[in-house]
């Protein structure tokens, strides 16, 4: 085999072993604290220590897991602490994409939002999938705010922290109700209507509520 299809074969078992692995963390089968056995890992999936280990490490870059010299690697604890720090970040960084992001927006864009945010109320009234219809606002909404912000360092550490978010979401919205689905469905409609206006400032406040709303929302779970 060929040096460049070698290397492309282990990236691709790399990935696949990446992506395996923060399943299993984000769907709690591997639990907050619980040490990551490599050496069995790697006998299971009938691969060498090194994939895993470059899997591993590229997790740690995004503070799912610890890895500690001599000692191994443990999925990262979750605490009120971290998740208080992550929104404080979040809240600044967002709050200022969707500011800058405002007068950069397409009206063809605005417009496909509008049509997007009506289906997602109707699939909250026919009560179809409700952690889905929010994750599906928030791919939409926030996706397309981080694209037309127009900077790809804002945009990589606002991903970086919704990362690290991710897995205290899916806890607490394991079982959301419609009443909570709609308030977070009103909260983007209200960042949408400021979006429309080309309000730029009303567009950061009214993100910066959303998020501190989620934020509370996410935190009650952990109190």
């Amino acid at each position: 085999m060929k040096k460049n299809e070698s290397t492309n074969k282990r990236k691709l078992v790399t990935e696949d072993i990446y992506s395996s692995i923060k399943e299993q963390i984000l769907s709690y089968s591997l639990s907050p604290g619980e040490k990551v056995n490599i050496d069995q890992m790697a006998r299971e999936l009938n691969v060498s220590n090194i994939p895993i280990r470059e899997a591993l490490s590229r997790l740690a870059s995004e503070g799912l897991v610890h890895i500690i010299p001599y000692k191994g690697v443990t999925v990262a604890e979750m605490s009120l602490k971290d998740l208080d720090e992550l929104y404080e970040i979040r809240i600044e960084l967002e709050g200022y994409a969707a500011r800058k992001a405002t007068q950069l927006i397409p009206e063809a864009e605005i417009n496909w939002l509008d049509e997007e945010m009506k289906r997602c109320f109707l699939s909250i009234e026919t009560c179809k999938g409700n952690l889905e219809t929010v994750m599906k606002m928030n791919e939409q909404l926030h996706g397309t705010i981080l694209k037309y912000a127009h900077n790809e360092n804002l945009s990589n550490l606002i991903k970086l922290s919704l990362q690290r978010i991710e897995r205290y979401l899916i806890y607490a919205r394991r079982d959301l109700d419609i009443e909570t689905v709609k308030r977070e469905w009103h909260e983007h409609q209200a960042i949408l209507s400021f979006l429309k206006e080309r309000n730029n400032q009303m567009a950061e406040k009214a993100m910066r509520n959303h998020i501190s709303n989620s934020h509370q929302r996410t935190r009650r779970f952990f109190l």
